[in-house]
């Protein structure tokens, strides 16, 4: 974002400099071209790599390709909230006068991308573990480049002419499916079968469907007969209105815009400011180094017995920790704008949706159907009630029955919620007082001490609470599922990165700790926190170092919500 760092090297050479870029690819893994196309070393969006990690992946990817000593150039840079990296090499031996064969270079580079996923604990994309899982919606630079041109998420357009794909057999039901979508069916002229909007805007059928030319004649025949590309824009627009944003999401889309140019200039600012001040300290350090040099008949003595290669190795390893010094300092700034930067991808993202949503269902309804569906905030929400295992009539005969009722949802209740459960069903004041009573005679009733207020719970409740802790207090006396401390720092690494692609977030010290508390040689343990403290996140956590472990785990959870994090 802004002026990014890059930084250029060329037989050993490097030099620091910031510059805008413009490059990047969709994918997360390695992606090699030959000729004139880089290299591009794309992590996972959430993950914080440095220069020093991405020199090392390309020296060995250099190694494996028979690359070498060959002239390089590698540039660093980041773009919407996320850093990757360029490299190209000269394929010249310039020694042997012939260019350096990659054979199986994609073979090679896949095996890379493997083990560096592996490596870092990242979770590794399906098509990476497995060609035949890759997602169908992936796509390319060229597919990204044209949606972006007629402001559509690139994902939800091919998923869309993909569907129409799908749930056609014909050319009449795919012809039908494209143009209740805003598309015509038409006939190219560079390529057979092609799909226009009301904007003019041609896709290649064969290229957005990722099916062959040969496929498409199969099922749709000759496309002679098809309209062209004029005449398609014509009739399509002769039914369609161009659809225009809601001058309420535009002023959204022109406010986002206007946070990411001021963060733009903000970050722009910052990352000169620090370049500038590192250049300064460096050259007044380089000066004091050279001050410490002796010089004179101090130099000629020092010389002769050994001190000034000394002091030179001395002076040179603090220089080495200066350099390392400033590359940690610029490392800290570009995370942190880069956190900066996806907290408002986020919000794009989230407007994108709502217009997304606006344009599959709300642009099409009537006017009927679009204040009919219309969220209103100021509605209550009303949740429905939950199964009863008894009717009205068998509480007022047994009105005990809700005594099981309500220790289904509470530990210990009082006298007003036994009253207040049977009002619910019983709406006379003399038939609710009876049954009050007769409720709070019965024998399953037992009454909670060492509490300030009046409470009860049944007996039912209070053996299997006694049972419980019993259970407890044997487990917690006896030892096992201890797992090593490389899987504990692999699984919280794994969740950080996770927390950072949703969220822009890590785990807290707390969590940290009650991870390693959870996850210590016991057969039990407990933890205690306040709702929305992170307490699924964490035992989501410790779930992914149990299975590294070898270990099965089974989840469990009063929520749903909780119970999917497991």
């Amino acid at each position: 974002i802004g002026r990014n760092q890059s930084r250029v090297q060329r037989h050993g050479y490097s030099s620091p400099t910031f510059e805008l870029s413009q490059g990047g690819s969709q994918s997360t893994d390695i992606n090699h071209k030959v000729l004139n196309q880089p290299l591009s070393l794309n992590p996972p969006k959430s993950a914080k790599v440095s220069i020093a990690e991405f020199e090392k992946v390309i020296g060995e990817i250099e190694r494996r390709m028979g690359l070498s000593g060959q002239p390089r150039a590698v540039v660093f840079h980041e773009k919407k909230g996320r850093r990757h990296a360029h490299c190209v090499w000269s394929r010249i031996d310039v020694d042997k006068m012939r260019a350096v064969n990659l054979s199986h270079y994609k073979l090679r580079l896949r095996d890379i991308s493997r083990e560096l996923y592996l490596e870092h604990g990242w979770d590794m994309p399906a098509g990476l573990i497995d060609a035949r899982d890759r997602d169908p919606l992936n796509y390319s630079g060229t597919e990204a480049s044209q949606a972006k041109r007629v402001k559509r998420d690139p994902a939800e357009l091919k998923n869309l002419l993909k569907s129409c794909w799908s749930a056609s057999d014909s050319r009449a039901a795919f012809a039908s499916a494209l143009w209740e979508q805003g598309f015509c069916l038409a006939r190219g002229d560079r390529r057979g079968f092609v799909a226009v909007d009301a904007d003019g805007e041609v896709y290649s059928l064969s290229r957005w469907l990722d099916v062959k030319t040969k496929e498409l004649r199969a099922r749709l025949g000759e496309f002679s007969d098809l309209p062209s590309v004029e005449e398609a824009i014509a009739l399509i627009n002769g039914q369609y209105s161009k659809r225009d944003s809601s001058k309420a999401h535009s002023r959204q889309i022109s406010d986002h815009k206007s946070k990411v140019a001021g963060l733009v200039l903000k970050q722009r600012k910052e990352r000169q400011a620090l370049s500038q001040s590192q250049e300064t300290r460096r050259i007044e350090e380089i000066k004091a180094r050279q001050l410490r040099l002796p010089t004179g008949i101090r130099a000629v003595w020092s010389r002769l017995s050994g001190q000034y290669q000394r002091v030179c190795d001395t002076l040179a390893l603090e220089a080495k920790a200066c350099e390392v010094r400033d590359r940690l300092e610029a490392q800290a700034l570009i995370e942190r704008h880069l956190a900066e930067r996806r907290v408002l991808d986020q919000e794009l993202s989230f407007l994108e949706a709502q217009q997304a949503l606006e344009r599959a269902f709300l642009d099409k309804a009537s006017p009927t159907l679009r204040y009919i569906y219309q969220l209103d905030p100021l509605q209550p929400l009303v949740l429905p009630r939950d199964d009863i295992p008894f009717t009205p009539a068998q509480l007022k005969k047994q009105p005990e029955l809700i005594l099981a009722h309500l220790s289904d949802k509470k530990a210990r209740f009082s006298q007003t919620d036994i009253t207040r459960g049977l009002s619910d069903f019983i709406h006379d004041p003399l038939e609710l007082r009876v049954a009050s009573d007769r409720a709070l005679t019965s024998p399953e009733l037992v009454k909670v001490t060492g509490t300030n207020n009046e409470e009860f719970t049944t007996r039912d409740f209070l053996a299997a609470e006694q049972a419980l802790e019993n259970h407890a207090q044997e487990m917690a006396k006896c030892g096992g599922f201890k797992v090593s401390n490389q899987h504990i720092e692999k699984a919280i690494k794994q969740q950080n990165s996770d927390l950072q692609t949703r969220f822009g977030a890590n785990l807290s010290k707390e969590q940290i700790t009650a991870i390693r508390h959870v996850l210590a040689p016991n057969q039990l343990a407990s933890v205690v926190g306040l709702a929305g403290a992170g307490k699924s996140t964490l035992l989501a956590t410790a779930r992914v170092a149990w299975e590294r472990q070898g270990y099965r785990v089974q989840g469990a959870a009063l929520a749903g919500k909780a119970a999917d994090k497991y």
